[in-house]
């Protein structure tokens, strides 16, 4: 197979992959104990395939599997491709993952050309692929793939691309023979990702606490507790700071494709605009990026943390009519944030809005806040 595998990577190439690796559909027996041990630990995203046995045996999910061919795509767009003219009077920050077309359908899509083009060599072809869906564990697939080495802070770092690349893996019936291993096994050890992480989540080398990630905790429904609002800044969607940092990234080649060039939504975009944007434009806008995925009200309960942390007192207009909003999570994001940008005004506003809500959540919420903002006043 060894002929059509060179066949495989070259084109890969013509269409613009060469990150490109192969491993066996041997079960990844090395990370049963490391992720056995971070369920106990409570590292675990929420997000993650929670049957051990699916994450580390890849024929529990394709029994006829005899190998992965693993693919890693760049992402990193230099900063002056992406520089705004002016920025608005409250804007949000994106990571980079969410930057231009939603990198899901970029890469399944390139794997879906190659899937064709090697059923065209082998008509009993069969695949399965994966991009950040899939049971197995991603980083850990291209690892074996030989895509690259793993940093202090978990992430897998390349010699060419550093850490921006995404990672699509497609399991198949073709024993490729696999690549080994990359060479370099250890980072630079500087430490610099674990004392600049906001909150912690790097605990040590390689000890990576998702729970305490920010990345994390903006894509999580339901509530952030207000502890961790004013840690996450201006941010709307993800956190790059433990790669920005790294010294593997510095001076790495940015990308020649333009997908993930900043398009229908800023890197920095306008909050207001988020406020009111409707379904339709969400969809047409929002809904093209990574972060789409994610739905209009946690990237507006996430907005409305980032204007606050701005600390301006003038967003207390925009704010207002989300005490109406007919979600009641909005309801009380914006109960808190009149609460802290606007503070004289609060109680007068709050004791109008108690009189008219009927959700009880809500309720407990505006009550806190006119308790605190009395006994403040006192």
């Amino acid at each position: 197979m060894m002929m059509l595998k060179n066949k495989v990577i070259d084109y890969g190439r013509s269409i613009g992959i060469d990150m490109m690796g192969f491993t066996s559909a041997e079960a990844f027996e090395d990370l049963r104990d490391i992720i056995n041990m971070r369920k106990k630990a409570g590292y675990l995203s929420g997000f993650a395939e929670n049957d051990i046995e699916l994450r580390v045996n890849p024929k529990k999910t394709m029994s006829e599997a005899k190998s992965i061919l693993v693919i890693g795509v760049p992402y990193y767009v230099k900063d002056e491709m992406q520089h705004q003219e002016k920025l608005p009077e409250f804007y949000g920050e994106l990571a980079r993952t969410a930057w231009g077309k939603d990198y899901h359908q970029v890469l399944k899509e390139k794997m879906e050309n190659i899937a064709s083009f090697i059923k065209k060599e082998e008509k009993d072809f069969q695949y399965k692929i994966f991009v950040d869906t899939g049971p197995l564990v991603d980083r850990h697939v291209a690892y074996r793939a030989g895509l690259g080495w793993y940093g202090y802070n978990s992430l897998l770092m390349n010699k060419k691309y550093g850490s921006w690349f995404f990672i699509g893996y497609m399991l198949n019936n073709i024993a490729f023979e696999a690549d080994k291993e990359s060479i370099c096994t250890t980072c630079y050890q500087c430490n610099l990702c674990i004392k600049h992480c906001p909150k912690g989540a790097i605990e040590a080398p390689y000890k990576f606490n998702a729970q305490k990630c920010l990345s994390n905790i903006l894509q999580q429904k339901g509530d952030i507790g207000e502890e961790d609002r004013s840690i996450l800044g201006q941010r709307l969607y993800g956190c790059d700071i433990c790669q920005s940092v790294c010294p593997h990234n510095k001076e790495i080649e940015g990308i020649s494709e333009n997908y993930f060039y900043p398009k229908d939504v800023s890197c920095k975009p306008d909050l207001i605009e988020l406020l009111n944007i409707s379904n339709k434009e969400f969809k047409e806008t929002y809904g093209k990026t990574s972060a789409g995925w994610r739905g209009k009200t946690v990237l507006q309960r996430n907005a409305i943390i980032a204007i606050v942390n701005q600390q301006k007192s003038t967003a207390l207009p925009h704010l207002l009519p989300l005490l109406q909003d007919i979600r009641p999570e909005i309801r009380k994001y914006a109960v808190w944030a009149i609460s802290v940008l606007a503070p004289q005004e609060a109680c007068k506003i709050l004791m109008k809005t108690k009189a008219k809500e009927k959700n009880q959540e809500v309720l407990k919420i505006i009550e806190y806040y006119l308790d605190k903002l009395t006994d403040e006043e006192q």
